[in-house]
């Protein structure tokens, strides 16, 4: 019996230990699928946007327009939203489980409806781990005004 229960208590120690070394390898999954994601919208890759949007995502944009999934795979494929550059800095993630919330810089050369809309901007990004993809789910961005 004490066999049984000292390789039980083994056992445990070593999954909590397995993890935590996953918990740890999460920031860096969720910093390669938000570089995967800002190429997909350099190249309007319409397969790759929408297994990455949540059903439910939500971006609310520096002028406080809301939009959702499937307006903004319309925007991509009728060219209503491109954008030629996309670069992501100063990056940290916050893991809550099966929930991760990106923080960081973006500067992006991009149009929408025919106008500027890119910038350097503030951002914070949730995603969330279904059946072990993770998806964004909400994306907020505050543009960076120059220093007086």
């Amino acid at each position: 019996m004490r066999t049984v229960v000292a390789a039980s208590v083994g056992l445990l120690c070593a999954l909590q230990v397995v993890g935590a070394q996953r918990r740890s390898d999460i920031p860096a999954a969720i910093e390669r699928a938000d570089k995967t994601f800002a190429e997909a919208m350099v190249r309007s890759d319409l397969v790759t946007l929408a297994n990455t949007y949540g059903d439910d995502y939500v971006f609310t944009d520096p002028a406080a327009r809301v939009s959702h999934k499937a307006e903004l795979l319309d925007s991509f494929r009728s060219g209503v939203i491109k954008i030629r550059s996309q670069e992501i800095s100063d990056v940290q993630v916050n893991v809550y489980g099966d929930v991760a919330v990106e923080t960081g810089k973006l500067v992006s050369q991009a149009t929408r409806d025919g106008k500027d809309s890119g910038g350097t901007f503030r951002f914070t990004r949730v995603w969330v781990n279904r059946n072990g993809h993770w998806q964004t789910v909400a994306f907020q961005e505050t543009r960076v005004l120059p220093n007086p």
